[in-house]
This record gives structure tokens, sequence and C-alpha cells, in this order.
């Protein structure tokens, strides 16, 4: 009996430290269409080195990072086909680094290229922020794109937060808005965002954007689907429908392991 207790003990034990991870990667499939006549289908891939172990007692899973207060280093890429003959595919391609100090201070920057066959697009950002509590983090963001000639600034300021609810319950929530300054035009963006967590391993997400730059804006709506079934392993899918003068629509597969 003794032998049995100390074995069920030994593998609880394991169990939570087999939780906390360092890195994650993962890989992502989707389809969609755009301007309500051209398919695309899409493929990218993740990953994110956390410069120490993050520790996932804290809340949901998926938010484990933001609320061990984690300084890591991400990197993304994804190629876009359009269902089209002769069409280039749209390769896209970035990398991160966010520091969060001891003095709760938050540094970030962020490097990203777009090609699509014809054009190149880069955007550089670098952020600056702070941890409000423990739960709750703003960071504001100036970003400037060059395409080709044709420029684009942006002020970001985002807000993101976690908060205990009743039982195993929690709710996140995102809110942010942008000043845009293209080349003759100016304008803003509007986004916000709550995901549900039933427990520490499923989360139901809705969230809304808005951009109007001179003649040109759009609203996108997306729902999505978080769920760990073991908390190695993340399984996510998306949905999102983009309107305006900017047409397309879309699901989104993913799937991710940390180690």
């Amino acid at each position: 009996m003794k032998k049995t207790i100390l074995a069920i003990a030994v593998a609880a034990a394991s169990a939570a430290a087999t939780a906390d991870y360092q890195g994650e990667v993962g890989v992502v499939y989707g389809q969609g269409e755009v301007a309500g006549a051209v398919d695309y289908d899409t493929v990218g891939f993740a990953g994110r080195y956390n410069f120490e172990m993050v520790d996932t007692s804290k809340g949901p899973h998926a938010e484990a990072a933001f609320l061990d207060k984690s300084s890591s280093v991400g990197f993304s890429y994804s190629t876009l086909e359009p269902d089209v003959s002769g069409a280039d595919d749209i390769d896209s391609m970035g990398v991160d680094v966010r520091v969060v100090t001891d003095t709760n201070l938050i540094i970030e920057a962020a490097y990203s290229q777009l090609d699509d066959g014809n054009d190149d697009a880069d955007t550089f950002a670098i952020g600056v922020g702070t941890y409000l509590n423990d739960t709750t983090d703003i960071v504001a963001t100036y970003s400037t794109v060059d395409d080709d000639g044709d420029d684009l600034d942006a002020l970001n300021l985002d807000l993101h937060s976690v908060m205990k609810l009743q039982g195993t319950a929690s709710l996140a929530y995102d809110l942010g808005i942008a000043y845009l300054d293209a080349d003759e035009d100016d304008g803003y963006s509007l986004n916000a965002g709550a995901t549900y967590y039933i427990d520490n391993n499923l989360g139901i997400s809705l969230a809304a954007d808005m951009m109007d730059v001179g003649d040109v804006d759009s609203n996108t709506v997306s729902i999505g689907v978080s769920y760990f079934p073991m908390p190695e392993v993340e399984l996510a899918a998306n949905y999102f429908d983009q309107g305006g003068d900017i047409e397309a629509d879309g699901i989104l597969l993913g799937a991710a392991v940390r180690f």
C-alpha cells in the first residue's frame, strides 16, 4: 500500500514538473476566400524560446508566459497560395523579442517582411510598457512599414488582462487603439477581444477590429477555440470574416508542442 501511494506521488510530481516549459513550436493550416472570388490555402510555422522556464500553475495554459512575466524570442513563417493560375505566392516571415525586467518594465522589438512576388514590405516595431499588476499589462508600440516607397507609420496602445472568475474559470481581454499615418492620409484602428476560459485547458474567444485610413476602411470579426488535451500540447481553430473595402474570410487550424 505504501509503495502504491509513493508511486502515485512520484507520478503526480513528474506530471507537475513536465507542465512547465521553456520553448514551443507550432504549425497552422488554413483555407479561405478573398474578394468573394479568389480561394487560397495557407500554411505557417512559428516558435518561441523563453529565457527561463515558464510556470504554468498561475492560470490558463494559453496565458502561462504572460502570467509568469516571461522574457522570450520568437519567429514565424507563412506562405499563402492563391488559387489563380500563374499567381505568385505571398510569403511572410518575422522575428520578435520581449523582455520583462524585475521592475515590470516591458521592452519589445519586432521585424517582419512580406513578399508577394512583385513587392517587398518591411515592418519594424518597438514597444515599451509595464505590468500594471500581476495580471494586466499595457504597451505602447511604434511601427513603420516600408512597402517599396509607400510608408505607413502607426502608434499603438494595447492592454491585456486576465481575470480569475469563480471556480476554474477565467476571462482574458484585449483592448487596443492606434493612430495610422500613411503617405497621403491618416486614420485609426480599434480592436477588442475576449477569451473565456472554462478551465485552464479550454478557451473560447471572440474578437473584432476596425480600420479607417483615408478612403480605405475594413472591419474583421473572428471566433476561435484553444484546447490543451495535455499541458504540453495545444490544439486551436479560428474563423475570421473581414468586410469593408478589403473582403476576406478563412478558417485556420493549428497545433503546438511545448518542451
